[in-house]
This record gives C-alpha cells, sequence and structure tokens, in this order.
C-alpha cells in the first residue's frame, strides 16, 4: 500500500479539478486512465484533461470539496461536496445562472502512485433539480 495515494487523489481534486492546473495530471495519472459514472465513461488522460477543461467553463467557480477520505490497499474512497455557479454549457444544458451543491462519491485505483481508474456516483437528480432541469 502506498500511504501517498490520498494526498495524491487530493492533489487531482485541489489541483487539477479546482484549480484548473492540468500539468498536475501528468505526474498523477496513469496515461491509460479509466473513469466510469452512472451516465459516462472515458478512457486517457487527455479525455480527463477535455472533461476538466469543459466542466471549469460550466462552472467557473466550481469547487470541490473533500468531506471524508478512506483508504484501503489501492483504493481511496472519497466523499465530495461540489459547488458552483451554472455559467457555460453542460451536458448540453444552457447556461441557468443557477448556483449548485452536489453531493458524491469517488472511488480511485491507484497503481504504482498514480490515478489508474476512477468510479463516480453524484446525486444527478439533485443537481438537473437545482438547474430547474428536473422537477422538484
Amino acid at each position: 500500500m502506498n500511504s501517498n495515494n490520498k494526498t495524491t487523489v487530493r492533489l487531482l481534486i485541489e489541483e487539477a479539478l479546482n484549480q484548473g492546473n492540468l500539468i498536475v495530471l501528468d505526474r498523477i495519472v496513469h496515461p491509460n486512465y479509466r473513469y466510469t459514472s452512472s451516465t459516462d465513461q472515458m478512457q486517457g488522460i487527455d479525455a480527463l484533461k477535455s472533461f476538466i477543461l469543459g466542466l471549469r467553463s460550466a462552472f467557473p467557480d466550481l469547487k470541490i470539496s473533500i468531506v471524508d477520505q478512506i483508504e484501503e490497499e489501492t483504493k481511496v474512497c472519497t466523499r465530495i461536496s461540489i459547488t458552483g455557479t451554472h455559467l457555460g454549457d453542460f451536458l448540453d444544458i444552457p447556461p441557468t445562472g443557477k448556483k449548485i451543491t452536489v453531493q458524491g462519491i469517488v472511488i480511485s485505483r491507484l497503481e504504482n502512485g498514480l490515478i489508474v481508474e476512477e468510479w463516480e456516483l453524484l446525486d444527478q437528480l439533485m443537481l438537473l433539480q437545482q438547474l430547474e432541469i428536473a422537477p422538484v
């Protein structure tokens, strides 16, 4: 077990996602990175970079807070809280100007200190309700 796995996942969230520092990804993410959520899949570090750029464009004030982290062998489970204001296109939804707060869980698998794979589960219904796309 690598005791720096939680730190590596924190760098992904705090540096790449929150600050838009994509250069850090080359140090902490495996080139064959895989991501799976209930509605999406992506493969490769370039796809991750594009996703982050799109997310930060849709929510320029994006802030992902780490609520809790648990590490077990090669996996890190991170409970997150996401806040932001919808000011750009997101999932083919034009900007609404609405503020969002969404909770989620991400499980990251690491090999040799690099994030290889992640599984994410977000409260997407809450997100769509806050954007006034889904009924409350």
